[in-house]
């Protein structure tokens, strides 16, 4: 869910700032490791805990091997935001905000497209079936918005968060007229006032429809997951203490807790989001396992975003026909997994990555320099 070639700039800039220690620079992995903790945390959930739970005709993995605690989508949208704040002044906004587009959308729009059309051939007994309404609600982003438009796949709750995020970015930057403390008081605006409308609009048995729609409907309710990445991007540049990051990722840690879907593992939260405060510090990670992982661990962030899109729905019918056949979880479980990689590969090698080319290439060619 990152920009890849916004991973690449991190680190072209954390080996020119280590260039003068050292003679020759080193790849830095920091940034790609974490969202592999991401992705490899999301597959793990929705593998061992969450398809087995709660659809029918799965054998449940032991105990100890379900991982009930659900993290990775939150960190890398923090992830996004940090990436974001940092590449938001190369260019105009609104070249910026279509080049995030660009990236999201396509790899997007056909991934709800092919787990459609797979939901219908393959379906398996006691499954959910989407409609074409379904389909349609999906492609033009309202499945957060719309009750009576159903997920084709529950994984994409964070598409239309990003696409909002980013567009209130562009926005906030729009002639650079947000920035130094207007930007740190409208960040603090964005945390604070929905929690004081969950608290006030919001109590057990008092939703008021229209905080339901902007809370939840909107994704209001996950933007202090982009505001955690937009605050230590810009501590780690110092344009924020690190007592004013401290007390505004505490508050981000609140929202968490606060904020819905019930279940969201706090700690595990704090502690990827303590990670990202030392990746933005210092990229440079000089550990054995790293180095020696550093190519696996280079292509499965590279195509991170691709297994986001396609992981659940598929890998799950991949899975309950497995199951069927007598194959126990010990079978479905890394074929779910093997299943989430192949399709996140292909999506991103034939679509993601060549239709941002051709677009951004006419987009480059359209634009003045």
């Amino acid at each position: 869910m990152v920009d890849t070639q916004d991973v690449a700039a991190s680190r072209r800039a954390g080996e020119q700032a280590a260039g003068a220690a050292k003679p020759t620079s080193t790849r830095h992995i920091s940034w790609d490791a974490i969202r592999v903790l991401g992705i490899v945390g999301v597959l793990a959930f929705h593998a061992t805990f969450l398809a087995p739970h709660t659809l029918p005709g799965f054998d449940m993995p032991p105990g100890p091997l379900q991982m009930d605690f659900p993290f990775g989508a939150s960190i890398l949208i923090v992830i996004s935001g940090y990436f974001a704040a940092m590449t938001i002044g190369r260019g105009t906004p609104l070249r910026w905000w279509l080049r995030r587009l660009a990236r999201l959308l396509p790899a997007f729009w056909v991934a709800v497209v092919v787990i459609f059309l797979v939901s219908i051939v393959l379906h398996p007994e006691g499954f959910p079936r989407p409609s074409y309404g379904d389909l349609v609600g999906n492609l033009a982003l309202v499945h957060t918005l719309l009750p009576s438009v159903e997920y084709v796949d529950l994984s994409h709750w964070t598409v239309p968060v990003q696409v909002c995020g980013f567009t209130a970015i562009a926005l906030l930057a729009w002639k650079g007229r947000v920035r130094g403390r207007t930007a740190t008081l409208v960040m603090w605006a964005v945390l604070l006032i929905p929690l004081a409308v969950r608290y006030v609009f919001m109590r057990p048995g008092e939703v008021a429809p229209w905080a339901s729609m902007m809370m939840d409907g909107t994704g209001l309710n996950r933007a202090h997951l982009l505001i955690a990445g937009v605050a230590i991007y810009r501590w780690s540049k110092g344009r924020m203490s690190f007592a004013q990051l401290y007390c505004m990722l505490g508050v981000v840690i609140l929202a968490h807790d606060k904020h819905p879907p019930d279940g969201d593992s706090v700690i595990a939260f704090a502690v990827a989001l303590v990670l990202i405060c030392v990746a933005a510090y210092q990229p440079a990670w000089e550990l054995p396992v790293l180095s020696r992982l550093a190519k696996p661990i280079s292509w499965l962030a590279g195509i991170s975003y691709g297994v986001y899109l396609m992981h659940y729905v598929i890998g799950t019918i991949v899975a309950r026909h497995l199951a069927d056949l007598g194959v126990p979880w010990w079978g479905w479980v890394p074929a779910f997994v093997v299943t989430a990689i192949l399709l996140g590969w292909a999506l991103t090698r034939w679509v993601e990555q060549p239709v941002f080319t051709f677009l951004t290439r006419r987009l480059d060619a359209r634009q003045p320099r």
